[in-house]
């Protein structure tokens, strides 16, 4: 991923890693030490590489000791971007190396390469795009209280986008500057709500472009004298926020799930996909968002796929087929795994899903049946 972004226009960089809470934690370079951002990096220490918690809770391991250690943060400087070409900031993303120079066991990129090799060893090529929520607040008018959302509705409608125009055209200017492609960019449900849906690109393009777009979007709320959170339950009693994972493979050219003449109107190669990923989104569920308010969000009825199940459009499910346009199937038809959102590390979770869909094939794997109703009016014995 090349965002034309020369050493000479930047003043300082922004060398950034995700640890596992999900929070991305900086070193910041000046210019006089850009050329070696991408050789000697920047120096992290092992508590603050893995070992925080969401709330900066210091945690210990056996293999990794919190207070003895470093590691050199290695900036990626082929995924570089500008933030702002006025301040001339740029940001770039980091990998994790021990100091004897090899990748350190816990680097979340590396582990997300790794995953993505093995599945070009079987002959399968995946393409990612997520679909990122939050909620703006703008300060309360009550000296003293919380801030309140930014939109009062309705849901989806243009009335809620005119509420924050300046901010949410300020923020695809931004990721444009930034080099993150758009999709689309909507109100959501909830009051407050916006979502923004990038481009499919590779895994590792992709998950550098969420990494990034949240730190665009903070700045430019900043900016506009707002909030931006990007928590799973922002509000009590309120919509949630997902950060919905959509996957797409193809082998021999071909996308694995299209396939209309198909029994379950999906390819058999991509049925094993979907199979896998079922198979592990128990156990695995911690990787796609572990915090607290994660779990409070996996509830019924707030589209966050509460219930381990896929069925064609079913936005309750957890695995959501999605199978395109009439006549664009072959371009279009991918898969949403939903109860991901922003409290996990992009990297794992992406490498998480992406190794389980694989072991699907692997496996030949068989999905259980559709399910093309809301889960959650469905007995136990009909699941």
């Amino acid at each position: 991923m090349n965002r034309s972004v020369r050493f000479d226009d930047i003043r300082a960089l922004l060398v950034c890693h995700v640890d596992n809470a999900g929070i991305s934690r900086v070193k910041v370079l000046p210019h006089r030490r850009l050329l070696s951002a991408s050789t000697h990096g920047v120096t992290i220490s092992n508590s603050a590489g893995v070992l925080f918690s969401v709330d900066d809770h210091l945690n210990a391991t056996a293999d990794v000791d919190p207070v003895v250690g470093d590691l050199r943060g290695i900036a990626d400087t082929s995924s570089m971007a500008m933030l702002d070409r006025e301040a001339r900031l740029a940001w770039a993303p980091a990998d994790l190396f021990s100091l004897d120079g090899t990748p350190h066991p816990t680097c979340q990129r590396t582990a997300l390469r790794r995953v993505v090799d093995d599945a070009e060893d079987a002959r399968l090529t995946f393409v990612v795009g997520f679909e990122l929520e939050c909620t703006v607040f703008r300060p309360s008018a009550v000296e003293g209280e919380p801030p309140v959302p930014a939109t009062t509705g309705p849901a989806y409608s243009t009335r809620a986008l005119l509420e924050v125009e300046a901010f949410a055209f300020a923020a695809l200017e931004a990721l444009d500057v930034a080099g993150v492609p758009v999709e689309q960019m909507h109100p959501e449900f909830g009051t407050g709500q916006l979502e923004f849906a990038f481009a499919p690109r590779d895994p590792m393009a992709a998950v550098d472009d969420l990494v990034l777009a949240r730190v665009v979007l903070t700045r430019v709320a900043q900016r506009h004298g707002l909030l931006v959170s990007f928590a799973p339950v922002p509000i009590v009693d309120g919509s949630t926020n997902g950060c919905h994972m959509h996957l797409s493979a193809r082998r021999d050219g071909r996308n694995v799930f299209a396939d209309p003449k198909a029994k379950l109107g999906v390819a058999p190669l991509g049925a094993n996909m979907i199979a896998g990923v079922l198979d592990r989104l128990e156990e695995g569920i911690a990787l796609l968002g572990g915090s607290v308010l994660s779990f409070e969000r996996l509830r019924p009825g707030t589209w966050a796929g509460a219930d381990i199940c896929w069925g064609p459009g079913n936005r309750e499910a957890a695995i959501r087929f999605v199978p395109g346009q009439a006549g664009m199937g072959a371009e279009q038809s991918n898969i949403e795994v939903k109860p991901t959102d922003a409290a996990a590390n992009p990297y794992l979770a992406t490498a998480a899903v992406i190794a389980a869909a694989v072991d699907g094939v692997a496996r030949d794997a068989t999905p259980p049946k559709p399910v093309r109703v809301d889960p959650a009016t469905l007995t136990a014995a009909q699941r």
